[in-house]
């Protein structure tokens, strides 16, 4: 007994204690919950409430300023230049031919494509043909089926010379499917050549450089036997008045129209002008999926041929969040402002920003509608400062 007991008072009851003090029951609990911050320093700064403000929504694209009808005569074609029928300083009237360019290769290929579609008409001729006599063995075959199964009915054919009779059907059968299948494959066929033939044609046109506009010709890019290159310009033509010239995404082609006003802004010369739009294309480039604009700039000595800008179109409003530059402060390379909780207490929050609109800054991400920030003099604001 006593051996027991000493078993337990040296052994069990220790264990049990040392369970419990691991456990944490012999401690003070700390109830569950956020401990408060301590507060440090109180700095009287003004603060903001941030709200989303309505504002014109914009599509900025790149462009540059251009003589007025200003073009860069190019073709879509790699091939040797023939012939130049123009010399820098002449003028010249809208469609008339300026160079021509070797399309030799194009017509081969034109001359294979009219080939192949004489080729495929015969095809389907035979096809149809064969088809019409298909159909008219098949028909007969089925007769003569329907009478054999007759016959086999009433016991007047064997059971073979109906399934003799019945294969020569199916066979008849597979021929007329087997000739609509070619007849099918025929018309795919045809409709591949044609688009060949129609984008051998396209190009072929571009062989044949033409004057877009009456005007003259400022530069001229390349001489005889020079390889045009697609894209790259091979004459310049325009006259003394600028406008700015930009290819703007197809997507606005039913947005953008002659007559609208746009912004116009110049960062060489820092400088924005207003804008009308004088001319647009109604066709979409297929490399680049982008149709030229071209809106008439004001009279200013410091506007010069060739200088880079950006076109500003208006399509629409748009709910943004924007604070003042003062609210901002630099974490390294990281943007940064003091968001002010319920208690007036500052803490820094970083977000992304984004361009400047009238003197203020736009908020991408890391600012919620609502939230108070501490609105300028924030170089005296730091975590943990009550500031109101």
């Amino acid at each position: 007994m006593k051996s027991i007991i000493r078993f337990v008072v040296f052994f069990v009851i220790p264990i049990a204690v040392f369970i419990l003090w691991i456990g944490g029951y012999l401690s003070p609990r700390v109830e569950p919950g956020y401990a408060k911050e301590e507060v440090k320093q109180a700095v009287k700064l003004p603060t903001m409430v941030v709200e989303p403000v309505k504002v014109e929504k914009t599509y900025q694209i790149d462009g540059s300023v251009i003589s007025n009808n200003n073009a860069k005569v190019a073709t879509k074609l790699m091939a040797k230049i023939l012939k130049i029928n123009v010399k820098e300083g002449d003028y010249v009237k809208k469609g008339q031919l300026l160079a021509v360019l070797d399309d030799s290769e194009i017509k081969q290929n034109i001359k294979e494509a009219k080939a192949g579609l004489e080729e495929l008409a015969k095809a389907r001729e035979e096809a149809l043909s064969g088809l019409k006599a298909a159909e008219a063995g098949y028909a007969f075959a089925k007769r003569t089926y329907e009478r054999f199964k007759n016959l086999y009915k009433e016991n007047a054919v064997s059971k073979q010379q109906l399934e003799e009779i019945e294969t020569k059907m199916i066979g008849a059968k597979a021929q007329v499917d087997a000739i609509k299948a070619k007849l099918k494959q025929l018309d795919a066929k045809e409709k591949q050549v044609k688009a060949k033939l129609k984008y051998a044609k396209i190009m072929q046109s571009y062989a044949y450089v033409k004057a877009p506009f009456d005007g003259v010709i400022i530069k001229k890019m390349n001489d005889i036997g020079d390889m045009a290159a697609p894209g790259m310009p091979i004459f310049i033509i325009g006259d003394k008045n600028l406008k700015f010239m930009s290819m703007v995404d197809e997507s606005l082609i039913n947005t953008v129209n002659v007559g609208d006003t746009v912004k116009v802004n110049i960062k060489t010369i820092n400088k924005e002008y207003l804008a009308k739009i004088v001319e647009k294309s109604n066709s979409i480039d297929p490399m680049n999926r982008t149709f030229t604009v071209k809106a008439k700039l004001p009279q200013d000595k410091a506007l010069k041929p060739g200088m880079y800008g950006k076109l500003i179109i208006k399509t629409g409003e748009e709910e943004k969040i924007l604070i003042p530059k003062s609210a901002i402060i630099k974490w390294g390379q990281l943007d940064a402002v003091f968001v002010v909780d319920k208690e007036g207490v500052a803490h820094l929050n970083f977000i992304k920003v984004g361009e400047e609109l009238d003197g203020k800054v736009e908020v991408i991400s890391g600012l919620k509608p609502g939230t108070e920030i501490v609105s300028s003099g924030v170089e005296k604001a730091c975590e943990g400062c009550k500031v109101r």
